[in-house]
């Protein structure tokens, strides 16, 4: 049985055993962090392979919530079916949105999909009689913390491998192609812009999914709650932490950064964020790579090391 089963083996029961061993609050922490990997992966599967940094994810987390409520509150479909559909429709979304900003670079997409972000979530409060507007939108059916702990845990897990699957096939290298250089990765056949809308619909789709039921969990949304830019800074900064581009990197960048933040945001209510601030910045100047491809690079044996 190889290492890396075995390893895979050990994860997965202690994962299953966590949730009995750490119950209440602990369990809350938990199915936070998975949720934070879950979105973390889906940026960094598009954003850190390709290079091209999307500033306007939340947008996909916010279309994913009110679809969601929109289905669930006034047409009283099932959950399953209302989390679905708010995947589909982050992912139509993305299509429609990617079409014409992902032929942009560098800056210009950035600052795209950040109007994207911000366009959606003024046709939210505006339309007080779909979205409720400001008021905001509750959900009178709900899970318990168990069941959204397993949902995040498989979501996150899926992402994660999914990335896996995608680096090591056709699909990852073009992608990888892309971030060296999409014009010579065009030269040689390389179907470039139709690689990155597959992958940025792809990526919105889980983001729909996740931030749907994120704000299930929460019971209550509003426009400023699921369209907050802060949602994308934050899958940003726990990409660059653990490595973009990397498999892993979201999971380490994802976990330390919450787990950070909750342990200082209970220690030191006002002003945990200047600490969370210069932690980030010393983790960035030390390992400009993120701790993942830090701690990949230094445990890999250089080329000829064994004969």
């Amino acid at each position: 049985m190889s290492r890396g089963l075995v390893t895979g083996l050990v994860l997965a029961a202690v994962l299953a055993v966590l949730p009995f061993v750490w119950p209440g609050y602990h369990l809350s922490l938990l199915t936070i962090i998975f949720y934070w990997i879950g979105l973390a992966a889906c940026w960094n599967l598009m954003c850190g392979y390709t290079g091209y940094i999307d500033f306007g994810s939340a947008a996909y987390t916010g279309v994913g919530a009110y679809v969601a409520g929109i289905l669930m509150i006034r047409l009283h479909l099932p959950l399953a079916v209302s989390i679905l559909a708010a995947g589909m429709g982050a992912a139509l979304v993305a299509l429609a949105v990617g079409w014409p900003t992902l032929r942009l670079r560098g800056a210009y997409f950035a600052i795209a999909t950040f109007a994207l972000a911000e366009a959606l979530k003024q046709v939210a409060e505006e339309w007080a009689s779909l979205t409720e507007g400001g008021i905001g939108m509750t959900f009178t059916i709900r899970l318990d913390e168990m069941t959204y702990y397993w949902l995040y845990l498989g979501l996150s897990g899926l992402v994660v491998g999914l990335t896996w699957w995608i680096e090591h096939h056709k699909h990852g290298y073009g992608l990888k192609a892309i971030h060296e250089d999409e014009e010579a990765a065009a030269q040689v056949g390389v179907g470039t812009h139709v690689l990155k809308i597959k992958t940025y619909a792809l990526t919105a789709f889980f983001i729909g999914i996740l931030g749907s039921l994120e704000a299930n969990r929460l019971g209550y949304f509003k426009p400023d709650d699921v369209f907050d830019v802060h949602i994308t800074i934050k899958m940003v900064i726990m990409s660059l932490l653990g490595g973009m581009g990397t498999v892993i990197g979201p999971v380490f960048g994802a976990s330390f950064l919450q787990i950070i933040e909750d342990i200082l945001g209970a220690e030191f209510i006002n002003y945990y964020l200047v600490i969370v601030g210069v932690i980030i910045v010393v983790v960035i100047m030390f390992m400009p790579n993120g701790v993942a491809r830090t701690i990949l690079l230094r445990f890999k044996k250089p080329a000829g090391a064994e004969k």
